[in-house]
């Protein structure tokens, strides 16, 4: 008995192992199917951090936005907005769908006051009250210097200026550029898709290139670019176009906290467009840089429709500067003249890519287009233009083209080219050769020139200055240039 009673107490031991081993079993597949179940696929977590300290977590929606809130600040720190790293360089963008699990970082700023014992100008150039600096510190601080307004505890200086479309300016102290800031500064500011003013090319918003600021009604007040391939903190603020009027800009500063340093803007008044907004002239080392001139010096001429301005300029080496030898800038590496484009209605300074052009001796035809700032320049030399053809069958109509007009060389005091003349006539840009009975089938002038500009001509004096006109064939045209004389022979 005692013996059955053992084998049965083992029997159900057995079976209650079996049993618990079976639940066992059978609870791991359905924890683990709950498990499956609890990892929704089309939920993402938000992770709200101070540094790296958790401030609290969410989940929503794959595709779904981020919520903007308030965290608690520490003593003496406000909140100073979300962002996307814990670096604290890009603000959150809470517009963008979020499609994964996503951190977002608060930032804080110091609320404890120190005293700024700055005095704050603004510096820049323009045809309103920014051309009173016109990028010198020492006219900026004597009329552009901003006022400390009487605000408790707090650092906060303002001036109000007119500015017209084009006019820039930055924030500087102290007499130099140190502590220079410009865009970067200006509450709002944010990269943008664009044309960089200073090398004309377009970039988008992740080359940060160029920058913006839009007003309360979304319309762009200014515009910035990279012109020395540094942050956009000290860009230049510049005004963009149809935003003309009385600005009153304000700077708040935070001498312990500097990052937190903050630019305002306010229209006060709104003005008209100025009607006038070019006068083009060459300034640089052949007039010291000055900024005025006397009617129709060193000047530029505008087009009739006032979208480019041309002019032509000759350096010599008297217009040289020893420093321009040691410029880094200088791809010369040589001694020699430097100079840009100057506007002397807004005070803007322009070359190709921001630069001092940078030339030795010999003269240059230069060309700048109003759209978009664009600065051309190009060496003259001696050329054969007239009624040319180019490779598409088009007139070349007394320009200079490349692989189209022939270049002239010059030895001895004598610029020789050679002429391959064919019969033009029957062309309708060209029929008048034939209409006005002239005496041959192609007509050319000798010039000193590029495609930019000719500066003088060479004609044919013995019948009023009129072209020279040749029968289809091969020449040789040579230019004395001491006495202008030109002779046209055929080529042997």
């Amino acid at each position: 008995m005692k013996k059955l009673l053992t084998v049965l107490a083992f029997v159900l031991m057995l079976a209650l192992s079996v049993s618990a081993f079976a639940a066992c079993g059978g609870d791991a597949e359905n924890s683990s199917s709950a498990d499956d179940a609890s990892v929704d696929e089309n939920k993402i977590t938000i992770s709200w951090y101070q540094g790296s300290k958790l401030l609290k977590e969410e989940t929503i929606d794959k595709g779904g936005k981020a919520t903007t809130w308030t965290p608690e600040a520490e003593e003496n720190k406000t909140f100073d907005g979300w962002y996307a790293e814990a670096s604290l360089t890009t603000p959150f963008d809470f517009e963008t769908a979020l499609e994964a699990d996503t951190d977002i970082f608060a930032k804080f700023k110091s609320d404890e006051y120190v005293a700024d014992e700055n005095s704050y100008y603004l510096i820049g150039a323009g045809a309103g009250d920014m051309g009173k600096a016109n990028w010198d510190h020492a006219n900026a601080a004597a009329n552009l210097t901003m006022t400390k307004e009487d605000v408790a505890n707090a650092n906060v200086y303002s001036i109000t200026i007119t500015m017209y479309a084009g006019d820039m300016f930055q924030i500087c102290y102290g007499g130099s550029w140190d502590g220079q800031v410009g865009i970067g500064f200006v509450d709002g500011a944010e990269y943008c898709d664009g044309v960089n003013f200073y090398d004309n090319n377009e970039y988008k918003a992740d080359d940060k290139k160029v920058a913006q600021v839009k007003n309360a009604e979304g319309n762009v007040v200014f515009i910035g670019s990279d012109e020395y391939n540094k942050g956009y903190e000290t860009w230049n603020v510049k005004l963009a176009e149809g935003m003309d009027g009385k600005y009153k800009i304000t700077y708040t500063t935070y001498p312990a906290a500097k990052d937190y340093n903050k630019i305002t803007f306010e229209l006060v008044e709104k003005l008209d467009a100025m009607t006038v907004t070019h006068d083009m002239h060459f300034i640089g080392t052949m007039n010291e840089w000055a900024t005025t001139y006397e009617e129709g010096q060193l000047a530029l001429k505008a087009s009739d429709d006032k979208s480019t301005w041309s002019g032509i300029i000759t350096i010599t080496e008297e217009m040289y500067a020893d420093w321009t030898e040691t410029d880094e800038a200088n791809p010369l590496g040589v001694k020699c003249a430097a100079l840009k484009i100057f506007n002397s209605v807004n005070s803007g300074y322009y070359s190709p890519d921001g630069n001092n052009i940078f030339l030795t001796a010999g003269t240059y035809a230069f060309k700048y287009t109003v759209d978009g700032d664009k600065v051309e320049y190009q060496a003259l030399d001696y050329y054969l233009v007239g009624t040319f053809v180019d490779a598409e069958g088009k007139a070349v109509n007394y320009a200079v083209k490349e692989g189209v007009t022939p270049k002239m060389t010059v030895a001895d005091g004598v610029a020789t080219g050679t002429l391959v003349a064919t019969d033009v006539t029957a062309m309708g840009d060209y029929s008048w050769i034939k209409d006005q009975g002239k005496p041959g089938v192609f007509a050319i002038k000798p010039v000193y020139g590029c495609e930019l500009g000719i500066e003088k001509w060479y004609s044919d004096d013995a019948n009023n200055g009129d072209n020279f006109y040749v029968a289809a064939g091969t020449y040789t045209v040579s230019v004395n240039l001491e006495s202008g004389a030109v002779t046209i022979t055929p080529a042997e």
